[in-house]
């Protein structure tokens, strides 16, 4: 049977005024259907205060023009992500004096001056309260803004003549980027324990779950065994499995939405006779559960819309106004469901705190197991759908401790053989050099400490101490201790509190980077305890160095 591509929709529907075509919103609230979202509603009255009305109404007219490319999930993040913050901007100039309300106000100098705002801004909830914004959601945020102003760029709107983009605002942005890391072996395992709990329970119909928990078992299930996306198992219809030229095997289909592209996953199929398979005490094979799914769906088939009905991750609302209706499952309640599932079995990360579980880290998960049973990075690349071998061995596939171990064991053993020259007197710290004994005691008794780590080779060629402690980030010789944090992020917060002093330009350029390379290359090194407590002490005592001292 052949798998054929999705077909792509490229109707739009327009209104038509006396045979003239017309793609304006219908006012400053208005209502857009989403096939995949259903009806999603829009407000942008709150936008045209502060005599921002001029400005709003472009917005408006791009986010409304967009919809036939984007989803309504989209949609609603250039509403809540790309423009609020960019109108919280506004109003800080504002309060500085300087009104910004129309479209060809904006050019290449407020958007620079944007960024380095963006520079400053924390995070207002979660574990990460009072940290600085990340640089993937940086990024996430300009992007998104960029996006609706060159929608209307390209519309013909009156937008200013020095409008443009910086063409990298956030360079190595996806080295910095904190990688999704796989599930330990023994995170795995807790994990596999609720569900087989779950699905013993569901099959043998003494369940009292929810149809939303029920929906999510089957979700990490899936997601376990394929390592697909979260949308791409959401969007999983009821004749997604289809024959294998093999017999023993079957193919599950899966769709990528952004893309459009196929993604066929060989599975394992049971021979056995039917009558053996009704004695089973759940199904022993991913076809089997994802079968088992369908029948569990199939009397809410003919509740949901029309458009719904081949999906199979489809539950009836039980609570709130949408009592009663059946709707399609969404990355939103998944992720709220993946919060009870993991309060439900009391699960905890290797740390002894609440499992942070969502579909997103099962997928390096997949990745990083079938490559330590493999050993083939091309195979896990196939698994995975990558066009790349690159991408799959940079941000999924990860190298067990093991395989680190017979690495550094082969490399050593190539070492010796090949060489004779040995070294007396001197000890390794890290891979970047070799420090001769006398200085690793000066070292580790603070001797050769900085105004914010410490250094191995403080000496310069005159034979003068170095203290250009902001060049230390770029040197080699730096070194952090765990001792050394206190002092750190002491330094670290004294130079966000002068930030308000520092010319944008020049913070972009020298300050900006010593900050993401404390969040990103040093404090990622330490547990989080200790960077947390670290943290906490540096805002309330600093260390002395940096307690009171303008920069």
């Amino acid at each position: 049977m052949a798998i054929r591509r999705n077909k792509l929709d490229r109707k739009a529907n327009l209104t038509l005024d006396v045979g003239r075509v017309v793609d304006m919103p219908p006012g400053w609230a208005f209502t857009i259907d989403c096939p995949h979202h259903g009806k999603l509603k829009f407000d942008f009255n709150p936008f045209r205060e502060s005599g921002r009305e001029d400005l709003a109404s472009h917005m408006r007219d791009a986010l409304w023009n967009m919809r036939h490319t984007s989803v309504g999930a989209t949609l609603y993040s250039y509403l809540n992500v790309g423009l609020r913050p960019f109108w919280r901007f506004l109003d800080d100039l504002t309060a500085a004096s300087e009104e910004i309300g129309r479209l060809d106000q904006i050019d290449r100098a407020l958007l620079d001056r944007y960024l380095a705002w963006l520079e400053l801004q924390l995070v207002s909830t979660g574990k990460d309260r009072g940290e600085p914004w990340s640089i993937s959601s940086r990024r996430v945020t300009f992007n998104l803004l960029k996006s609706l102003l060159l929608n209307r760029q390209k519309s013909g709107a009156p937008v200013s003549t020095d409008l443009s983009f910086p063409r990298n605002p956030f360079p190595n942005a996806n080295r910095l980027s904190q990688k999704r890391e796989a599930y330990s072996v023994p995170e795995q395992k807790r994990i596999l324990v609720a569900l087989n709990q779950d699905l013993k329970a569901i099959h043998e119909g003494r369940a009292d779950l929810s149809g939303l928990q029920v929906l999510v078992v089957h979700l990490v299930l899936l997601a376990l065994a394929t390592g697909r996306n979260m949308q791409s198992l959401l969007d999983m219809k009821r004749d997604s499995l289809q024959a294998h030229p093999l017999p023993d095997r079957e193919l599950m289909v899966t769709y990528k939405r952004r893309g459009w592209s196929t993604q066929a996953t060989s599975l394992r199929k049971t021979l056995a006779p039917e009558a053996q398979k009704a004695l089973q005490a759940i199904p022993t094979t991913i076809g089997e559960h994802f079968r088992a799914l369908c029948a569990i769906t199939a009397p809410l088939v003919d509740e949901i819309e029309q458009r719904h009905q081949a999906y199979v991750f489809i539950w009836r609302i039980t609570h709130l106004e949408r009592k009663g209706q059946v709707v399609r499952l969404d990355g939103q309640l998944a992720n709220s469901g993946l919060r009870m599932f993991v309060k439900r079995h009391a699960l905890q990360d290797d740390r002894g705190k609440p499992l942070a579980l969502n579909i997103a880290r099962l997928r390096p998960t997949f990745a990083t197991e079938l490559y330590r049973r493999t050993r083939d990075i091309r195979r896990v690349q196939q698994a995975l759908g990558h066009a790349n071998v690159e991408t799959t061995a940079r941000h999924y596939a990860e190298a067990s401790p093991e395989a680190k171990r017979d690495h550094a064991i082969v490399v050593d053993g190539m070492v010796s053989q090949f060489t004779r020259m040995e070294v007396e007197g001197q000890v390794l710290l890290a891979a970047d050099g070799k420090i001769p004994l006398q200085d690793m005691k000066h070292l580790l008794a603070g001797g050769y400490s900085t105004g914010i780590a410490r250094c191995k080779n403080p000496f310069r060629e005159n034979e003068s101490v170095c203290q250009k402690f902001f060049h230390c980030f770029k040197c080699p010789s730096m070194c952090v201790f765990e001792d050394d944090l206190w002092r750190l992020f002491s330094f670290y917060y004294r130079l966000l509190t002068e930030r308000s002093k520092i010319n944008s330009a020049h913070w972009l350029k020298t300050y900006g980077p010593i900050i993401r390379r404390i969040d990103t290359d040093i404090a990622s090194q330490f547990p989080a305890d200790k960077v947390e407590a670290s943290r906490l002490k540096a805002q309330q005592t600093p260390h002395p160095t940096w307690k009171g001292m303008l920069l």
